[in-house]
């Protein structure tokens, strides 16, 4: 009847769209803010959803399971994004000169203990066009808490901040590292 024949096409596109996805990159733009997310072959992006810390947070998930996700979690890493207010920040020299990415690792050291992750290791992101930090740390509480880390990229520009959040097995990481790097550069905010 009706019924089975529209389950048969929507099964169909499904796996057209799964055969189609893993070879080329996934793309996610929003037309609100006009950030966009490019991810490599091999990952799908979720819809967006909303947050309490960010205009929208989309998932990642990886097809082949690598890497690996830690947890009951479905994606890999979570990319944000929150717009500044108008006028709040003067240009991007103010953002990148030196008391203020103080001032912004100070801010992260301070804030992440009250998201449940201890930073272990934090580090500048070298880039002109923000102000990053990239932030390896483990979390205090949660199933099997030991062995997991999680990889955070902060980018801060004129027009927001950007946010990837990426979680993974302890024994993975390394491996992980140029994966979450490559979504983190895949990420391109708003010009303005």
């Amino acid at each position: 009847g009706m019924m089975e024949r529209s389950t048969i096409l929507a099964a169909g596109a499904l796996v057209a769209a799964w055969s189609i996805s893993p070879a080329s990159a996934a793309e996610f733009h929003d037309p609100k803010t006009g950030f966009s997310l490019t991810v490599p072959a091999g990952f799908v992006l979720k819809s967006p959803r909303s947050d309490a810390k960010h205009d929208f947070l989309i998932g990642v998930v990886s097809l082949t399971g690598q890497p690996p996700t830690a947890g009951n979690e479905e994606a890999v890493c979570a990319v944000g994004f929150i717009r500044f207010a108008k006028g709040s920040v003067a240009s991007q020299a103010d953002l990148n000169a030196m008391p203020a990415r103080q001032k912004m690792a100070l801010d992260i050291r301070r804030t992440l203990p009250g998201q449940g992750m201890a930073p272990q290791v934090m580090q500048a992101i070298p880039s002109e066009a923000y102000a990053g930090f990239e932030i390896v740390s483990k979390p205090t509480l949660g199933p099997d808490h030991e062995n997991v880390s999680i990889y955070t990229a902060i980018m801060d520009r004129v027009v927001g901040r950007t946010n990837v959040i990426c979680v993974t097995t302890k024994q993975a990481l390394p491996d992980a590292y140029p994966v979450f790097r490559v979504i983190r550069d895949g990420t391109r905010p708003p010009a303005e």
